[in-house]
């Protein structure tokens, strides 16, 4: 496989305010966002790689969460997290939308034991539980490597150009559906969701 570009393209989505008149006000709410905006953590992504492992198309990739006190707070006040890893691989066509040809999804929760003063990953697809009492350490150890199996190699075609599509976010599991979809111009995220894309041509 000939990697097309070997750079990471991350993309973010940052509020945008439009202030017809005042622009004192408009300073005024900048500066004071500016510690909150300073303390707010983001969701790495580290070595990100795509490769054929027993003939099936794998995605590993790590995660990193940076400023992560306040998730910490967060998880000492009961708030309930849940990582969600989503991976989509596309055929870039030149004139038609691209098509999907495979993708997957992968997820833990994350949350904090108060019983045994413990930060806990359990992981959803192997039903295993991790404890540590540092958060910091928990991430590091249980996020440094992520296995996503996107299906049979012989699904790439040679000389066709493709990209893989990962966002990755940090979910609330207390808030219900429902509410979110009331108040969808609400964000419940701690973090925000990022997004990663990676070209190639195979």
């Amino acid at each position: 496989m000939k990697a097309e570009t070997s750079t990471i393209k991350a993309r973010r989505t940052y509020p945008f305010f439009t202030i017809g008149k005042g622009l004192c006000l408009w300073l005024t709410l900048f500066i004071m966002l500016l510690p909150s905006m300073a303390q707010a953590g983001s969701l790495q992504l580290e070595n990100m790689v795509l490769d054929n492992q027993a003939g099936s198309i794998m995605a590993r990739f790590g995660i990193e969460l940076t400023s992560d006190t306040q998730i910490e707070e967060a998880l000492h006040n009961g708030i309930k997290l849940k990582l969600i890893c989503e991976a989509s691989l596309y055929e870039h066509k030149s004139v038609w939308l691209d098509s999907k040809v495979a993708g997957k999804t992968y997820s833990n929760k994350l949350y904090f034991d108060s019983l045994s003063n413990q930060f806990v990953i359990e992981k959803e697809d192997s039903d295993k539980i991790f404890k540590n009492n540092s958060l910091s350490i928990l991430l590091r150890d249980e996020w440094k490597s992520i296995i996503l199996d996107l299906g049979p190699w012989s699904t790439l075609q040679r000389g066709e150009q493709y990209n893989l599509r990962l966002k990755v976010r940090l979910d609330r599991t207390e808030v219900p559906a429902w509410l979110k979809n009331t108040l969808f111009f609400w964000s419940w995220d701690l973090i925000p969701a990022a997004t990663y894309q990676l070209n190639f041509t195979y």
